[in-house]
């Protein structure tokens, strides 16, 4: 098997945790998105797709391609803090 070949997932499953829960009390948008999601814009949601269902070899669901777009914003959220708190005196 090639070093640059993957361990293929079980297709209910994109590997990561699933999203928090967004409130209840959230407006829906016109996309049936929460508002807190809205900035998760439908292009964003296809850009994903295209480039996780190429790594995964399977058709990505728009639920997991949010999933995923969630858990790189938490990431990058951690790393910024973490930064953030790596310069303060």
């Amino acid at each position: 098997m090639p070093a640059h070949s993957m361990v293929m997932k079980p297709q209910t499953s994109t590997g990561l945790r699933p999203p928090r829960a967004v409130s209840d009390q959230c407006e829906p948008t016109g996309n049936s998105r929460p508002v807190a999601l809205a900035w998760i814009t439908d292009e964003l949601i296809a850009e994903h797709r295209r480039v996780w269902s190429s790594r995964y070899r399977r058709i990505i669901t728009e639920e997991e391609a949010i999933e995923i777009i969630m858990n790189i914003k938490r990431f990058a959220e951690t790393v910024l803090d973490a930064t953030a708190q790596e310069r303060r005196p």
